[in-house]
């Protein structure tokens, strides 16, 4: 593992420290990852995490993997799904012979991978998260048993500085939402006062005149209110809920 002298948890967090966003980071760490793990055969790699049940973050060194991901996302199975799914290490020497995904190993089919490692990357309960690390090679058999042991210590190495991304990016959802709220809150109050100054009603009157516009239209309340301050000046506030 004398390449791994060049990739410690050091580096992961430089890589962390370089990144804007979650994204952005485990487009690097799916990079990093690949160089270390290639030679003499290439090695493509993907990190996937799954953050409090939503949409996975995928980010990937290559074409290749990027399709493969996709193939057991569309299948449904999968040894990386697996690995992120089971907290276990998943090893497929032979896509092509292995029976465990029959639909992955149809739809594969002329892809030229040929290996599959799957590698869960530690992260607390805490982080309402799930992470993997997915490499891939072209010939059978292509993680034995030193490669593997490499793949093991970049997932160790990279679990903190993950870490870390995730609940930054955790608290950036959050930070985002409570802005969401304030605004909407905000225009729904200016909103009111507009349909209260326009039309002498109070504000109970002026929150069903608002509700029932959001009700008709299917739309959120706050979009209602923005709407309408929107076309504030350009016609009667009161078309806007009609």
């Amino acid at each position: 593992m004398d390449k791994l002298t060049r990739t410690g948890a050091e580096e992961f967090m430089n890589l962390l420290l370089e990144s804007t966003d979650l994204a952005g980071f485990l487009q690097r760490l799916a990079h990093v990852c690949a160089e270390e793990l290639s030679g003499p055969d290439e090695v493509h790699c993907s990190v996937t995490v799954e953050r409090e049940r939503r949409k996975a973050t995928m980010a990937n060194s290559s074409s290749s993997a990027a399709r493969m991901d996709e193939l057991q996302y569309s299948c449904g199975e999968g040894p990386c799904q697996d690995a992120l799914v089971t907290g276990q290490l998943i090893d497929v020497p032979d896509l092509l012979t292995d029976p465990r995904y029959p639909r992955y190993r149809k739809a594969m089919t002329g892809s030229g991978i040929r290996s599959v490692l799957g590698i869960p990357i530690a992260v607390t309960a805490a982080s309402h998260a799930l992470a993997a690390l997915n490499c891939y090679a072209e010939g059978p058999g292509g993680f034995p048993e030193e490669r593997r042991a490499m793949a093991q210590e970049l997932a160790r190495l990279a679990s903190k500085s993950l870490l870390l991304a995730i609940r930054v990016a955790n608290q950036s959802d959050r930070t985002a939402e409570l802005a969401a709220k304030v605004e909407s809150l905000t225009a729904v109050s200016l909103a009111l006062g507009l349909i209260m100054a326009r039309t002498g009603c109070n504000p109970q009157q002026a929150m069903e005149e608002l509700r029932s516009a959001s009700s008709d239209g299917e739309q959120e309340l706050g979009d209602v209110a923005s709407s309408m301050l929107t076309h504030f000046g350009r016609d009667d506030p009161r078309a806007r809920l009609s």
